[in-house]
């Protein structure tokens, strides 16, 4: 195994473990998590664009690098595409849930349920990518 290969393994394994510890996070956390953030906009007077700039921005080059190196561990083109897809709907998602809490609308049981079903879908992914490459 190469020096990306390993390194899109220990990518994928946290990958896994972030999006499992969203998918377990019960309401409370996430509320939590909410306030956190109106706090830090609070405290750096920020503005919604510049915030939701910034994590689109962080978020897109993690899902650059992590494509990348699925890519040159020797991964089919199609797979790194599918994975690419993949976290540009995490990537909506996320900027999605960001501007309600930034609004301070309520998420619904809707929007709970699709970011748990796009977390497991990362665990997923992570899991699939890591046992790719190991076996």
């Amino acid at each position: 195994m190469d020096v990306v290969s390993k390194i899109t393994l220990v990518a994928s394994i946290v990958l896994m473990g972030y999006s499992a510890s969203q998918l377990v996070a019960n309401s409370a956390e996430l509320s939590e998590k909410a306030d956190e953030i109106k706090t830090l906009m609070k405290v750096s007077e920020s503005r919604e664009r510049g915030i939701r700039l910034f994590n689109f921005a962080i978020s897109f080059s993690l899902m650059l690098a992590y494509v990348f190196l699925a890519h040159f561990s020797g991964l089919a083109y199609w797979v790194s595409a599918v994975i690419a897809l993949k976290l540009a709907f995490t990537l909506f998602f996320s900027d999605r849930e960001l501007r309600m809490e930034i609004r301070g609308e309520d998420m619904g049981r809707r929007g709970i349920l699709m970011d748990k079903a796009d977390s497991f879908l990362n665990v997923l992914l992570g899991l699939s990518i890591a046992l790719v490459l190991v076996l």
